[in-house]
């Protein structure tokens, strides 16, 4: 047991800690062999409603106040004394020490530190912006239904982010790769909502772009928008019941009929508009105590089928959690489809379950990459392809939803200094998914137009953010000499869509369609990713998977075939 660290205690440099009249800020537990960080204080900013700087949608109510974009540059309040201070406390103390903000245990605590993860120097690669707190809904466990009753809620916490000032925010973060547009309140109430998703659209197509919603402010105009210009990567609705009763139970309110219809209308828009391969649309149902039912559970996913979204259910831990469904029964995978808990649990039940499993990679992070070779070469702009081992060495299945699930991420990084590029990622073979399995693939991309040495980085990543290096796995590099005499690889886009099509189709392909295939290879679609959407919906897929791997290589001249 000891005090906090005085920097922190003392917010030094501008932030502000509201205790609890009598609380003093206490930190539990003793160091162990296992570091764990909350990659949010690390990578990530969360700006509130009101503008506040606060570490994480886990300080709601602002106990610690970095700063105010309303009034501060966001440079020097993320390096600054108190996240600096926040970040130092983390690399030195137990994973299971009270957080001296939140005076509990950090559900967000779950990343192992890598050897650059510092308190100072770092950059803001994920935003979550709350752009409006108020709400139409009166869900019991949301922080948004107790402002005017809870003290701990200041008077100006209902609020709603100007657009300008939202703009700038993402404008002053030039290392960002996504943006969670939701915290608390319902995102969609901002009136210039989908304005500010269509100018982020269009300045910085590179960022990702996830939302949650009740569903319930959707207009016409709105769906139509979102489906027409991909304004969004991924939209989870909040849905948790499948009956009228059962859902305004919690989501107090609301109109289980409206929401259902503005989900199907998203869904049936995007096929219209021709993008709904580029908009993940999820229904994400909370089990309580009063919507678990067998019965309410199958209606459920038949009407999720029927609209053709998945359905992703959450083990919650606020009240009223259901006690039937929870980690470990076996409900969860006959009735509910959830192979992998983690997956449906909330942070939380994360830390917990890390907890119980003793570490990290014991549970599910752990990931076998071993490159066919450890160095290649490539000339400047060409393009590069290695192959490349996954294995799962877990206990544990990464279920997967939909194909893209589980990827692997890959990075080119200078031999020195800062630089680094995320190149497109290829999805995760479902051989290589299951407890124990593994799969070879093919891993390509261009080379830099600058000769030099190069490092590519390659690690699983989950859900687009979850990088199994940073849970304790092992990733994998491979040396990249880009030089003009290096000897170049003979990549035909032409020739190569034509062997995919005959490894992987039953019937014959029509000229178009390999010459549009080939077009997404020439653009830079990864060969892996390709095959991945030619075998979407065909029968015994990962032995034409293998089929055509073994051709291709052999194509490319790296083995033969």
């Amino acid at each position: 047991m000891g005090l906090a660290p005085p920097p922190l205690a003392a917010a030094a440099g501008g932030g502000v800690i509201r205790a609890e009249p009598g609380r003093p800020l206490r930190v539990f537990g003793e160091p162990a062999d296992e570091r764990r960080i909350c990659r949010m204080i690390f990578d990530e900013l969360c700006v509130l409603a009101n503008g506040d700087i606060v570490c994480s949608c886990g300080d709601p109510s602002g106990k610690l106040v970095y700063g105010n974009v309303l009034r501060d540059r966001i440079a020097p309040i993320f390096d600054g004394k108190t996240y600096r201070a926040m970040r130092s406390w983390q690399l030195r103390t137990a994973a299971t020490s009270w957080c001296p903000v939140i005076r509990q245990r950090c559900g967000g605590r779950v990343s192992s530190p890598e050897a650059g993860d510092r308190p100072d120097g770092r950059r803001v690669r994920m935003l979550q912006l709350e752009p409006i707190s108020h709400c139409n809904l009166a869900c019991p466990a949301c922080p948004v239904t107790q402002f005017a009753a809870d003290p701990a809620y200041r008077d100006d916490r209902p609020a709603v982010l100007p657009l300008a000032t939202m703009l700038e925010v993402v404008d002053q973060l030039p290392a960002l790769e996504k943006i969670l547009f939701y915290n608390f309140g319902e995102p969609f109430l901002h009136p210039q909502a989908i304005d500010f998703l269509r100018i982020v659209r269009s300045r910085r197509p590179e960022v990702v772009l996830h939302t949650s919603t009740n569903g319930l402010a959707f207009t016409s105009a709105k769906i139509e928008a979102i489906a027409a210009e991909t304004l969004l990567d991924r939209v989870v609705f909040s849905i948790d019941g499948a009956t009228e009763k059962s859902y305004r139970r919690y989501r107090v309110g609301g109109s289980l009929a409206r929401v259902l219809a503005n989900l199907e209308h998203l869904a049936e828009a995007a096929r219209r508009h021709g993008t709904r391969d580029r908009i993940d649309i999820v229904w994400q149902y909370i089990l309580f105590e009063w919507n678990d039912s067998a019965a309410e559970i199958a209606a459920a996913r038949a009407r999720a089928a029927e609209i053709g979204v998945p359905l992703r259910f959450i083990l919650t831990h606020t009240q009223g959690a259901s006690r039937r469904l929870v980690a470990g029964a076996p409900e969860l995978r006959d009735q509910l489809g959830v192979e992998d808990p983690w997956s449906a649990s909330t942070c939380d039940l994360r830390a917990e379950a890390i907890e119980e499993a003793g570490s990290l990679t014991a549970g599910r992070f752990s990931a076998a990459l071993t490159p066919v070779r450890d160095a290649i070469e490539a000339r400047p702009g060409g393009r590069f392809v290695l192959e490349l081992s996954v294995a799962n060495r877990s206990r544990l299945h990464w279920s997967a939803d939909r194909e893209d699930r589980f990827q692997i991420g890959v990075q080119l990084r200078p031999a020195s200094g800062p630089g680094r590029q995320d190149l497109p990622r290829v999805p995760v073979p479902a051989a290589a998914r299951c407890a124990g399995g593994s799969a070879d693939l093919l891993i390509d991309g261009r080379a830099p137009a600058e000769p030099g040495f190069y490092e590519i980085f390659l690690d699983v990543v989950e859900e687009g953010v979850t990088w199994f290096h940073e849970r304790g796995s092992a990733p994998a590099r491979v040396k990249l000499d880009v030089r003009e005499d290096a000897a170049s690889v003979s990549f035909e886009p032409d020739a190569l869509a034509a062997e995919l099509a005959r490894q992987l189709t039953d019937l014959p392909v029509p000229d178009w369609q390999l010459a549009d295939w080939a077009g997404l290879l020439a653009s830079g679609t990864p060969i892996a990713t390709l095959a991945s959407w030619i075998t979407a919906g065909l029968p015994e897929v990962e032995p034409r998977r293998t089929r055509a791997h073994a051709a291709i290589c052999g194509r490319l001249g790296l083995r033969p075939s």
